[in-house]
């Protein structure tokens, strides 16, 4: 037997054996392998289908992977479930091209589901980069619709948001009303508000009067949402849920809930998002005395949002935006207490990730995370920076020197190179979305999609990485084509770059004997043919801890 394969004890039976697929291991001694036997939750060996036939017995269950690439399990390091799982059931707004398109989408959506008068109306994924009209909508373009029922309408990063007259008022919102922290209402001539508001103070304003969600409620958006994860071949997620859920607490039951009833189909680290000092106390003081009712449920980092999005102007810049001087976007938090969060944070023991978009946020984060290194040394930390966007070589440098992880969206590439150099001009864009780079200067990077605000699938993930295109192929050759990614470099973000941010990479990011079984499969021959394989997206098989929780013929 081969050497990987004979590591297990002689004639073991195993619980199910996958063959006649092209199986990538990502073990460097043994690249590939034609076949996969599973017990329990744990890989039991890997080999020729020959080599595996010692491991069949009568209740053995045999897989035939007829010609599937067959890769770990991929695992998505940001998105937010609960919300993706909600906005299943709200106005979709992506791709909308004008300002007319958006609101018969209101229109329809209010008419189809017969809303009352006086619910709320919420939706996502407008862009006003993509309107006809070239700005960003105003509460006027919502009159006559449904004038009874509030609306929040999301921007698609969620950095931003649309509301009509009623959702102003249903929030309490007036011109008289001051910006709060972390947040900012847009006015017009004479200090009216405009509709739109702008980052997570404000538009926690309008959320605060929306009704929250029932435990039910919870349940079976997470259901329907982790249903969707599995199909798209995830075999596990980092996903922030708190600020959806209402609280550490309320998230934490509907993910036991779904656990306990056999509904999980995969692996899901609970990132802990905390919107100031408070809350952070808060939820340290919560998850300290949690125990984990499963093997599939587990607590990931502190999640800090400390500035916005680009195609919303509001990620902080270090110099102004190059479509629109004077603005240098916004930050969450002073400096002193985000150096004050991160440091308590990183004393309790837990790994931080901080949402940095601009290259003044990077700079603040690290800093944070280095007067919290200086105060409480704490060696192999493995703090994050989610999203990573405008950098430059010193950023990446002292992400190096602190031994801080990257969490990157390739995806955003497909989205945003029509607009990067118009934001930050062709100097500041040379480095940015640079995941190539920064993994020559030795940077751990690990590969997420944001959904909802990218499409949950890591497959259009891996192409974005490698094409650098959208899916049309958009701009021929790819933007900033040096960055493209070689297929399994692509690969590794989704699986040993996830398994080293979660500290876990003795056992999963690999298929290898002792670890843990989880396996992705989809059509076509990722390595002969990897542009377009990853573009099909056509997941077949996706087995969680030893489980098939999804397959398609």
């Amino acid at each position: 037997m081969g050497a990987l394969a004979g590591s297990a004890p002689l004639l073991m039976e195993a619980d199910l054996v996958l063959r006649g697929g092209r199986v990538l291991t990502l073990v460097p001694e043994q690249p590939e392998v034609e076949a996969v036997a599973v017990r329990g939750n744990r890989v039991l060996a890997v080999g020729t289908e020959s080599e595996l036939k010692a491991y069949l017995g009568p209740q053995t269950e045999v897989i035939d992977a007829q010609g599937l690439t067959v890769v770990p399990g991929l695992t998505d390091t940001h998105l937010h479930l609960l919300h993706y799982g909600f906005a299943l059931n709200q106005v979709d707004l992506g791709g909308v091209r004008s300002v007319g398109e958006l609101r018969r989408r209101v229109a329809d959506f209010v008419a189809q589901r017969k809303i009352k008068p006086g619910r709320w109306v919420l939706g996502r994924g407008w862009d006003q980069n993509l309107l006809a009209e070239g700005r960003l909508p105003r509460k006027e373009d919502l009159d006559g619709i449904a004038p009874e029922n509030p609306m929040l309408l999301s921007r698609i990063c969620g950095h931003a948001a649309l509301l009509n007259r009623r959702g102003l008022e249903a929030a309490g919102l007036t011109a008289a009303t001051p910006d709060p922290e972390g947040g900012r209402l847009q006015r017009g001539e004479g200090g009216e508000l405009t509709g739109i508001v702008f980052e997570l103070g404000a538009i926690g304003l309008v959320q605060r009067a929306i009704p929250a969600a029932g435990p039910a409620d919870l349940e079976e958006a997470l259901a329907l949402a982790t249903a969707r994860a599995a199909q798209a071949g995830l075999t596990e997620a980092h996903s922030d849920d708190l600020g959806s859920a209402g609280g550490f607490a309320r998230a934490a039951a509907a993910y036991t809930a779904l656990a306990e009833g056999g509904r999980l189909p995969l692996r899901i680290r609970m990132a802990l998002l905390v919107g100031s000092l408070g809350e952070l106390k808060d939820v340290l003081a919560a998850a300290q005395d949690w125990q984990s009712p499963s093997e599939l449920i587990s607590l990931g980092p502190i999640k800090i949002v400390s500035d916005g999005s680009l195609g919303a102007r509001t990620a902080a810049l270090e110099e102004p935006y190059s479509d629109a001087p004077g603005e240098r976007g916004l930050m969450n938090f002073a400096a002193e207490e985000l150096r004050e969060m991160v440091t308590l944070a990183h004393r309790a023991g837990f790994q931080v990730a901080v949402h940095v978009i601009g290259d003044r946020a990077a700079r603040l984060a690290l800093e944070a995370v280095e007067a919290a290194q200086a105060r409480y040394p704490r060696p192999d930390a493995r703090h994050r920076l989610v999203h990573c966007q405008i950098m430059n070589p010193a950023l990446w440098e002292k992400m190096r020197a602190l031994g801080v992880a990257g969490d990157v969206q390739p995806r955003f590439v497909a989205s945003d190179w029509p607009m990067v150099e118009s934001r930050v001009g062709k100097e500041r864009a040379r480095t940015s979305y640079a995941w190539k780079s920064m993994l020559a200067r030795g940077l751990h990077l690990a590969g997420g999609s944001d959904c909802p605000v990218e499409p949950l699938d890591p497959l259009l993930g891996l192409h974005a990485a490698i094409a650098r295109t959208d899916p049309a192929g958009n701009p021929a050759g790819g933007w900033q084509p040096a960055e493209k990614l070689a297929p399994l470099t692509a690969l590794g973000l989704f699986t040993e770059g996830a398994a080293y941010v979660a500290r876990a990479e003795g056992e999963r990011g690999r298929l290898a004997p002792g670890y843990l079984a989880d396996l992705t499969a989809f059509a076509g021959d990722y390595l002969a043919a990897p542009e377009e394989t990853a573009l099909a997206n056509d997941v077949r098989l996706t087995i969680s801890a030893g489980r098939v929780v999804y397959r398609r013929s």
